[in-house]
């Protein structure tokens, strides 16, 4: 898998699906623990492998015979890994906006009972950082879906799943307070 001309390199370039799924098989774990050397999750790991796979794949038309497929692998996720590691010290930076703000907004929209404030305040802290993070995105700031996956140098689709899951947590975590609601 060096560089120069390898039997997999041109059959990628052809579109041989089959000889990418061996090349990802080849060096899946290694890409995903060198993510993960940088951002420290799984879950932003293995996304940050997907997305260098698949543009690896969408720019195979364009590749030279000289081009070193796992060094753009690896370079794409170091890439991508300082873009997510920069994206999240901003989130951490305006957390406490984030917090200050729904707390404000949330004391006023349901003042009439402060356990159900509790409630909700205690169930979005139970949220995984990650999900509580894109609920509060897109929850509270208003944030389409596209724009915090452009913000967070995620997929859509991974944005809908985390506000879907959190949705789903905050409601059974909250269901006893749904007559009020």
């Amino acid at each position: 898998m060096s560089g120069g001309t390898n039997p997999y390199h041109v059959a990628i370039k052809s579109g041989n699906q089959e000889a990418f799924k061996i090349v990802f098989e080849m060096l899946y774990s290694q890409l995903l623990s060198y993510a993960y050397s940088f951002v420290k999750e799984e879950e932003a790991a293995e996304e940050l492998v997907q997305e260098a796979f698949l543009s690896a794949w969408d720019k195979r038309l364009m590749l030279s015979e000289e081009f070193n497929l796992r060094a753009y692998l690896y370079k794409s996720i170091h890439n991508q890994a300082l873009n997510y590691l920069r994206h999240i010290k901003v989130v951490n930076q305006h957390k406490h906006y984030y917090f200050q703000f729904y707390k404000d907004v949330s004391q006023k929209a349901i003042e009439p009972n402060p356990y159900l404030k509790k409630a909700i305040d205690e169930a979005i802290e139970q949220l995984p950082e990650r999900a509580r993070i894109i609920f509060q995105l897109s929850r509270i700031d208003g944030l389409r879906h596209r724009e915090i996956a452009d913000n967070l140098n995620i997929s859509e689709k991974t944005v809908e799943v985390q506000v879907r899951k959190a949705r789903l947590f905050l409601q059974k975590k909250l269901k006893r307070f749904y007559k009020e609601l």
